[in-house]
C-alpha cells in the first residue's frame, strides 16, 4: 500500500526567454546540471543551437561577521518578460538584501540581468563580491550525427577588466560575458566555479570588488551575456547593443507582451482566474519561440526538454496560435516545418522533430503528415493568405498520397505507422492517423477547390467520406462504447504481446492483469487470425481523436464522450493519457478530449476539464502549466495553447473564421456554468480583421455586443436562429 506522497520535481525550473537567448536556472537562481538529450547540459544559459553559458551566480562576503555566501533566492517571481529573484535569508546575518532581474531581449542575442543591493542595516556594511560565470560553448542535441560535436576547451581572454570573451576550440562560437560592477579585479581560469561544480569544457570568470554601503544605500551593477555563431566582432557588436540600450530593450520587450496580452484577450464575469491563466497560456507560447539565424523563425514544443520544432506539436500548438491571433508566427512555423520536410523526405511525409541546427532527428510518424493537412487549411481559414495554400498544395497532395500508398499497403484507407503516442509495438493502423488521414482528405478537397481544381476537390471529397466511413466501421467497439487504439489482425497483436507487457509494467500496470487482457481479447476476436479488428489495447487518450477532429459518427461520437467522463479516463488534471494505465495526464489529452466534448457532448463537460488542466497553474514555475500534470515534464509546453484557446475561442466562444470571404461565424456553446455572465473575446483576429466579442445568455436567450470595425459579414447562430450583419457595431438579442 502506498503511504507517501511524491513530488517529481526534486528542484523547481524557470525560464527566461527571448527569441534568440533562452536561460534556464532553478528559482533559487542556481544552476544544476540536468537533463537528458544534452545529458546535464539542458539547463544554463542557450542562444540556439549552442549553449553559452552554464550558469552565473553571486558571492558576498562580510568579513567582519565572517560570513561569505554565494547568495541563494528566498523569493521568486515570473514576470512575462522576465524574472525577479530576491535574497534575504540566505544571505545569513549580514545586514543586506538583494534583488536580481533579468530579461533576454526579443530580437538581441544575450542576457541583461540587473542586481541591487541594499543595506537595511543601521550601520555601514563592507562587503567583498564575486560575480562569476562559467562558460560552456558547445551545440545542441543530436549535432553530433552531423560531425558537429563540442571543442575540447573554450579559450578565453579579458578584453578589458568588466569584459571576457571565450570562443569554443573547434567551432566560431563566442561568448563575451561582462559587468558594471566597480572595480578592476577579474580572473579567468578552466579551474573557477561557483557553488555548483557544472560539467562541459568551459572556463570560469571572476570579477570582484569591496564596496561599502551606509544605511539605506543601493549598489547596483548588471551582468551582461552575449553570443555569437559567426564571429567575435559580431558578439563584441551585440554586447555593446545590451550595455548601451538595455533600459530601451527592456521596454521594448514589456510593450511587446503587453500587445500580447490585448490581442485576443478573454475574460469571463466573476472568474478571473480563467482570463488570467489564458493570458499567461500566451505569453507561456511566446516564450517558445525560437529565432535561430539561417533557419527561421517558429514555435518550439517546450522547455527545457525539447527547445526545437516538431510537426506533431505544432500541428496542434498552432491552432491555438491562430486562435488568439499571431497569425506571423503561425505560418513562419508552418513554412520551417514544410522546408525541413520537403529537404529530408521530399515524397510528402512531415518531419518529426528538427533541431535548431537544421537536423532532422525523426522523419516523420504518420498521423503527423495527414495532420499537417488539416493545419494548412485552418491557416488559410484564420489568415486568408492564399499563397500558404499554394505553397502548400502540391506537397499536401504528395503526403496524403504517401498516407494511402507506401504506409497502408493492404489498401484499407487506415494507414499503419506509430501515431502521437510512441509506444513500442503501437506501430500499426492507429487511431489518430486514420481519424486525421480522413481529415486531410476533407482539407484537401477545400485547398484544391480554392485554388480552382473542382474535379480534384470531388475526387478527395469521395476519398474523404470514403476513409471517414472506414474509421467508424473498423475502430468503433459497441460493447465498450469507444473508438479502439488500433486495428490489426490477431496474428500482429499476438507477435507484440511481450513488448504490450513490458510497456504497461514499466508504467506501474500488473503484468498478469494486461496478459488476461489481452488473453481475453483474442479469445473474443475472430477465429482467422489474419482479420483485422479493433484493439482496445490501453484505452490511449487520442482515441477521443475521431470527436475532436469532428470525423465520429454523430451517435458514435456522443456515446464516446459519455464513456470516457468514467473516473477511468478522468483524473484531478484532466484526461489521462492511458486509462488503462492510469499513466500521466498532459494538456493535449485534456484539451482534446475538451474539444470533443464541445463538438459532440456538453460545454459543461468541456469547461471541468479545462478547470481540472488549470489547476497545476504555477505548480512547478509561477505563470505556467507544466508538460505533464500537475507538476513535471517541460516547464511551458507549445500545445497547452492548443488546449485552452481552441475549446474556448472556437467552440465556446463559437468564432469560426472565413478570412479568404471576410466572413466569420459565431455560434456560441457556452457552459450553463456561465448563465448570466458575461464572456468577452477582445480584439480576436480573422485575417487583417480584428473582432470583439462580448456574449451573455440566461433563460435560453442570448444577448451579444459585436465590435467589428473592419466590417466582416458576422453571422451569429443561436438556438436555431442566425442573423447576418457587416455592421461595425453589431446588437443582437436572440432567444
Amino acid at each position: 500500500m502506498k503511504t507517501g506522497l511524491q513530488s517529481k520535481h526534486p528542484f523547481n525550473l524557470y525560464l527566461t526567454a527571448g527569441e534568440y537567448c533562452k536561460v534556464i536556472g532553478t528559482q533559487d537562481g542556481y544552476f544544476p546540471d540536468f537533463g537528458h538529450h544534452v545529458a546535464n547540459e539542458m539547463g544554463g544559459v542557450w542562444l540556439h543551437p549552442i549553449k553559452l553559458l552554464d550558469g552565473f551566480w553571486l558571492r558576498v562576503t562580510d568579513k567582519s561577521r565572517n560570513i561569505s555566501v554565494w547568495a541563494r533566492a528566498d523569493e521568486y517571481v515570473t514576470h512575462p518578460w522576465g524574472a525577479t529573484f530576491r535574497y534575504d535569508h540566505g544571505l545569513s546575518h549580514i545586514p543586506v538584501s538583494i534583488e536580481r532581474e533579468q530579461f533576454a531581449p526579443e530580437t538581441e542575442k544575450g542576457l541583461v540581468v540587473r542586481y541591487e543591493i541594499y543595506n537595511y542595516g543601521r550601520g555601514e556594511t563592507t562587503l567583498e563580491l564575486e560575480l562569476l560565470a562559467r562558460t560552456d560553448l558547445r551545440p545542441v542535441w543530436h549535432s553530433e550525427t552531423a560531425g558537429i560535436v563540442d571543442g575540447a576547451a573554450d579559450v578565453a581572454k579579458a578584453l578589458h577588466a568588466r569584459l571576457m570573451l571565450a570562443k569554443d576550440s573547434g567551432h566560431d562560437w563566442y561568448a563575451c560575458v561582462g559587468t558594471d560592477l566597480p572595480g578592476d579585479d577579474v580572473r579567468i581560469g578552466r579551474d573557477l566555479f561557483g557553488p555548483e561544480f557544472t560539467s562541459g569544457n568551459g572556463t570560469g570568470v571572476s570579477f570582484r570588488t569591496t564596496a561599502t554601503l551606509a544605511p539605506g544605500e543601493r549598489l547596483t551593477f548588471r551582468l551582461f551575456v552575449a553570443g555569437s555563431t559567426e564571429s567575435a566582432a559580431d558578439c563584441e557588436r551585440t554586447y555593446e547593443t545590451l550595455t548601451s540600450r538595455h533600459a530601451e530593450l527592456l521596454a521594448e520587450k514589456r510593450a511587446a507582451y503587453e500587445a500580447i496580452r490585448e490581442r485576443a484577450s478573454f475574460e469571463v464575469e466573476g472568474d478571473a482566474a480563467f482570463g488570467d491563466i489564458f493570458k499567461w497560456a500566451k505569453w507561456n507560447t511566446q516564450w517558445l519561440v525560437q529565432r535561430v539565424d539561417g533557419i527561421g523563425r517558429g514555435l518550439t514544443a517546450g522547455s527545457p526538454t525539447y527547445p526545437w520544432w516538431f510537426g506533431c506539436d505544432n500541428s496542434y500548438a498552432l491552432q491555438g496560435v491562430l486562435a488568439v491571433g499571431d497569425h506571423a508566427l503561425a505560418l513562419e512555423t508552418a513554412k520551417l516545418i514544410l522546408e525541413f520536410s520537403k529537404r529530408e523526405n521530399g515524397n510528402g511525409r512531415i518531419i518529426h522533430e528538427a533541431t535548431t541546427m537544421g537536423l532532422v532527428a525523426n522523419p516523420g510518424n504518420t498521423q503527423e503528415t495527414a495532420h499537417y493537412i488539416c493545419l494548412v487549411w485552418e491557416l488559410y481559414r484564420w489568415t486568408g493568405d492564399k499563397q500558404v495554400l499554394s505553397e502548400n498544395e502540391a506537397y499536401c497532395r504528395q503526403g496524403l498520397a504517401w498516407l494511402l500508398g507506401e504506409m497502408d499497403p493492404d489498401g484499407d484507407g487506415l494507414p499503419s505507422g506509430y501515431g502521437i503516442i510512441e509506444i513500442p509495438g503501437l506501430n500499426m493502423e492507429l487511431i489518430d492517423s486514420a481519424v486525421y488521414t480522413a481529415a486531410a482528405a476533407g482539407a484537401l478537397a477545400r485547398i484544391v477547390r480554392e485554388l480552382g481544381d473542382e474535379p480534384g476537390a470531388a475526387v478527395y471529397e469521395c476519398m474523404a467520406e470514403k476513409l471517414t466511413r472506414a474509421v467508424n466501421d473498423a475502430f468503433w467497439d459497441e460493447e465498450a462504447g469507444l473508438y479502439c487504439d488500433a486495428v490489426a489482425p490477431a496474428r500482429d497483436v499476438m507477435a507484440k504481446v511481450e513488448t504490450i507487457v513490458e510497456t504497461a509494467a514499466f508504467w506501474g500496470a500488473d503484468e498478469a492483469k494486461t496478459r488476461e487482457a489481452l488473453e481475453r481479447a483474442f479469445a473474443a476476436a475472430s477465429p482467422d487470425v489474419d482479420a483485422d479488428r479493433g484493439w482496445l489495447i490501453q484505452r490511449n487518450w487520442v482515441v477521443s481523436t475521431p470527436m475532436e477532429a469532428g470525423v465520429a459518427d454523430r451517435a458514435k461520437g456522443e456515446r464516446a464522450v459519455r464513456t470516457m467522463r468514467d473516473a477511468a479516463f478522468v483524473g484531478e488534471y484532466g484526461v489521462y493519457l492511458s486509462a488503462a494505465l492510469k499513466q500521466g495526464t498532459m494538456t493535449i489529452s485534456t484539451g482534446a478530449q475538451a474539444v470533443a466534448e464541445l463538438r459532440y457532448g456538453d460545454p459543461d463537460a468541456a469547461l471541468g476539464l479545462l478547470r481540472r488542466m488549470n489547476r497545476s497553474f504555477s505548480m512547478a514555475m509561477p505563470g505556467s502549466i507544466c508538460e505533464m500534470s500537475p507538476d513535471y515534464g517541460c516547464i511551458a509546453q507549445a500545445w497547452t495553447l492548443y488546449a485552452l484557446a481552441v475549446p474556448v475561442v472556437m467552440h465556446m466562444v463559437g468564432l469560426q473564421p472565413e478570412a479568404h470571404r471576410r466572413r466569420a461565424r459565431i455560434e456560441p456553446r457556452l457552459p450553463a456554468s456561465w448563465e448570466g455572465r458575461w464572456v468577452r473575446l477582445s480584439r480576436a483576429r480573422v485575417g487583417d480583421a480584428s473582432l470583439s466579442v462580448a456574449l451573455r445568455f440566461e433563460g435560453g436567450r442570448l444577448t451579444a455586443e459585436i465590435d467589428n470595425p473592419s466590417g466582416l459579414e458576422v453571422e451569429l447562430v443561436w438556438g436555431g436562429r442566425s442573423m447576418t450583419s457587416a455592421e461595425v457595431v453589431v446588437r443582437a438579442d436572440m432567444g
